[in-house]
């Protein structure tokens, strides 16, 4: 069972674990306070939140498997179901989206053998993941990856990368037809290839292994680059300050960067926290601001995939901002 470890703050703004020594001032301290039962796979790809508006502990955590296919945990940590299929390159969550007037959360994947974007809706009942009727979703090019750039009424965008500079911007909704209807808004031109790219803050981030870091506004201008590389990239305000997460897959650390002027704020190590293991190589992450229960996860929470035993961890994300909390 996932246990909740809120740690209180130091006078430094930042976390101290219980289950070790003081932190190395030369990092900024978070502490894990769940983590996703073990299951037979070789690692985690792409991470996505599901949370359910109605009933928050019943949300849940989608996983892409590095194998193919997609397992989904509840706030519990518990393995609820696994469905076997494609490899995915990226994930995007659509947990609002409606079809003929009823709640059908969809959640996408970019499939590189077809070259086309997946669409799966999850029916919670079971739970259990089917193959949605959508419209192909293929960009100019080779595809690379998907992420979710917001819903509204009737709608989802989606942002579609090539692995050459291309990105597309799809909205997908219900028109009333036998397809669940995508349609292209928007293709631009980037300066180099990019392979990640997550929404929030009011922008688009982008990483890629040639060109990177990037901040874009939704007409792919460019506002904001800096050095560095990103295999994951998660974005979100934490304690009202824009921020955007990285992991590039073989550090030991998270970055951490204002939302803004991509400036580093910090490196942050995932420490142990009550009988909860911390993270020794950051791989795929995901945030959310959606409630998820309980005190610990009313006010959301983040993800963390460890590449090396494949397992996802939990950071309640009021402790992930204290513990990012930096004093000027």
């Amino acid at each position: 069972m996932l246990l909740a470890a809120c740690e209180p703050a130091s006078e430094t703004g930042t976390v101290e674990s219980a289950a070790g020594p003081a932190r190395d001032d030369s990092y900024l301290e978070l502490v894990s306070t769940g983590v996703m039962e073990t299951i037979e796979s070789e690692g985690v790809a792409a991470v996505a939140f599901l949370p359910d508006p109605s009933t928050s502990w019943s949300g849940f955590i989608a996983a892409a498997a590095e194998e193919g296919g997609i397992d989904l945990f509840d706030i519990e940590g518990e393995s609820v179901h696994r469905m076997t299929g494609s490899r995915l390159w990226g994930l995007a969550a659509a947990p609002g989206f409606q079809l003929r007037g009823e709640s059908l959360p969809l959640l996408f994947g970019a499939d590189r053998d077809t070259n086309l974007v997946r669409a799966y809706a999850l029916l919670r009942t079971g739970p259990e993941l089917i193959e949605a009727p959508i419209q192909p979703i293929g960009p100019q090019g080779d595809i690379a990856s998907v992420c979710g750039l917001g819903e509204g009424i009737g709608y989802v965008d989606l942002m579609v990368l090539s692995r050459g500079t291309t990105a597309e911007i799809w909205r997908i909704a219900d028109d009333g037809g036998d397809l669940i209807s995508a349609t292209l808004r928007e293709r631009f031109e980037l300066p180099s290839p990019v392979r990640t790219c997550a929404a929030g803050n009011g922008s688009i981030y982008a990483s890629g292994p040639a060109g990177g870091i990037i901040r874009l506004s939704v007409d792919g201008r460019i506002e904001a680059q800096t050095d560095g590389y990103a295999i994951s990239l998660a974005a979100g305000e934490f304690l009202g300050r824009p921020v955007l997460i990285l992991s590039n897959g073989t550090n030991n650390t998270l970055e951490i960067r204002d939302g803004r002027t991509l400036e580093l704020i910090g490196d942050a190590i995932i420490r142990d926290g009550f009988s909860i293991p911390g993270v020794d190589q950051p791989g795929a992450i995901a945030t959310t601001e959606s409630s998820y229960g309980g005190t610990a996860y009313q006010s959301g929470l983040v993800a963390v995939a460890d590449e090396t035993d494949g397992r996802i961890r939990l950071i309640a994300r009021e402790t992930f901002a204290r513990g990012i909390t930096v004093i000027d």
